[in-house]
């Protein structure tokens, strides 16, 4: 017995290898990874002219932080015009492709302005260093970028 290929039998084979290709972007689609940039974004940009303002105070200032990578290292020195002693704050480290990578440290700094970051537990690829620190009741925010 012969199969006949006539327009219905080509019709069927169209929507049949349509209806695959469709169930497959969906399935496709649904599978990726969908991690917001912040879970709770929308009270942050209501406090980002606090950002802004930080950012502008560090201007003021005219130095910033230096990153140093070393090794499984990484070495943040503060400016020299704050004593190591009155700065409090926070040391984020963003990995915008893996929230679960993410880590958050406390400014402890030793008596040489600055703190060293063990980083063995990060995974290579490319990360935002987000410091937010106080100092004489003046706040200070800077972001630097580092790739492992």
């Amino acid at each position: 017995m012969q199969i006949r290929f006539n327009w219905g039998t080509g019709i069927f084979i169209f929507l049949a290898l349509f209806f695959i290709a469709i169930f497959s972007f969906v399935y496709f689609a649904f599978m990726q990874n969908a991690d917001l940039v912040e879970d709770d974004y929308y009270p942050k940009e209501l406090t980002y002219e606090n950002q802004i303002v930080k950012r502008k105070n560090l201007q003021k200032l005219g130095e910033e932080i230096r990153l140093i990578q070393n090794n499984k290292e990484l070495w943040l020195s503060f400016p020299a015009s704050q004593k190591y002693n009155d700065i409090d704050g926070e040391i984020y480290i963003y990995r915008p492709s893996d929230a679960s990578a993410d880590r958050k440290f406390k400014i402890v700094l030793d008596s040489l302005n600055s703190q060293t970051i063990n980083a063995d537990e990060l995974v290579n690829g490319n990360y935002i260093v987000k410091v937010d620190w106080t100092y004489q009741n003046e706040s200070f925010y800077q972001e630097l970028t580092i790739i492992l």
